[in-house]
C-alpha cells in the first residue's frame, strides 16, 4: 500500500510587486508545508529562507494539479529550484501522478529532493525560478506538526483569502487558492507525456477496507439485537418461573 504523507500547513503565496523588503523565515524546515503560488511570466523568481536543526535533512518537492494547462507543459517550461549554499539545481524531471483522497484532487509530482542529514544546524535559501506562467505547489519538510506554526515575518496562514508574502520577487499576481495536501507519488512515469489519472487498485485499497469495515458493522447490528432480545426473554422466563 503506498505511503501517504500530508502537508498540514498550507499557504498561498500572494506576492505583491513591492515586496523586496519583505522577509519570510521558516524556523524549522523539517516541518511539513505546502506553498501554493502562480507565476505570470518567465522572468519571475522568489526565495524562502529556512532554518534546519542539527541532525535533520532538507526535503523539497514541486507539484502541479493534474489538469490543463500545467499537466501538459513540457519540462523546459516548468519551474526549477536552486539552493545556492548547497550548490544544487533541481530540475523537474519526474512525472509522477497520484490521487489525494482528502481534497479529492489529482496531482503530478515534478521533482523531489532529499538531502543527507546535516550534523549541524543550517540556514538555507531556496529559490524557485519561473520559465513560463502557471500554478504550482512547493512542498517543504516532512514532519506533521499542524499546530506548530514555524513561519514568521510578513506571513498569514491561508484562511479566508489571507496569504504568505515572499521576498526577492519581480512580480507575482495575488491569487487565493484552495489548500491541498502533499502526497508521496504512487507510480513514476519515465517519459514526458502528460500524466493521466492513475487507476491503481492499491490506491483504492483504503477505501475498500473502510467499506468492508462498515459492512461488517452493519451485519453485526441485527445479530447483537437478536441476542439481546433472546437474553431478555430468557431472563423474563426465569423470573416468572420463580414467582
Amino acid at each position: 500500500m503506498p505511503k501517504i504523507v500530508a502537508a498540514h500547513q498550507p499557504f498561498t503565496l500572494c506576492v505583491e510587486d513591492d515586496s523586496s523588503a519583505a522577509t519570510v523565515n521558516i524556523r524549522d524546515g523539517s516541518v511539513s508545508h505546502a506553498l501554493y503560488f502562480s507565476f505570470t511570466d518567465s522572468n519571475q523568481v522568489f526565495a524562502i529562507e529556512m532554518g534546519l536543526p542539527a541532525n535533520e535533512r532538507l526535503t523539497i518537492g514541486l507539484l502541479v494539479l493534474n489538469k490543463a494547462p500545467e499537466n501538459t507543459m513540457p519540462q523546459e517550461e516548468l519551474p526549477y529550484i536552486t539552493i545556492p549554499s548547497l550548490q544544487e539545481t533541481l530540475q523537474p524531471t519526474i512525472r509522477s501522478s497520484f490521487y489525494e483522497p482528502y481534497s479529492q484532487t489529482d496531482y503530478i509530482r515534478l521533482l523531489r529532493y532529499n538531502s543527507n542529514q546535516f550534523q549541524e544546524a543550517q540556514t538555507i535559501n531556496i529559490q524557485v525560478h519561473a520559465r513560463a506562467s502557471g500554478y504550482f505547489v512547493l512542498s517543504l519538510g516532512y514532519k506533521e506538526e499542524s499546530r506548530n506554526i514555524v513561519i514568521s515575518g510578513d506571513v498569514q496562514q491561508k484562511n479566508g483569502g489571507s496569504c504568505l508574502i515572499a521576498p526577492n520577487i519581480n512580480t507575482l499576481s495575488s491569487k487565493a487558492q484552495q489548500s491541498k495536501n502533499d502526497i508521496q507519488p504512487v507510480k513514476e512515469r519515465k517519459d514526458n507525456t502528460p500524466a493521466a489519472i492513475l487507476d491503481d487498485p492499491e490506491q483504492k485499497k483504503t477505501i475498500v477496507e473502510k467499506n468492508e469495515t462498515t459492512n461488517n458493522i452493519v451485519f453485526l447490528i441485527p445479530l447483537l439485537t437478536t441476542l439481546l432480545i433472546g437474553l431478555s426473554v430468557f431472563i423474563f422466563y426465569r423470573i416468572n418461573r420463580k414467582t
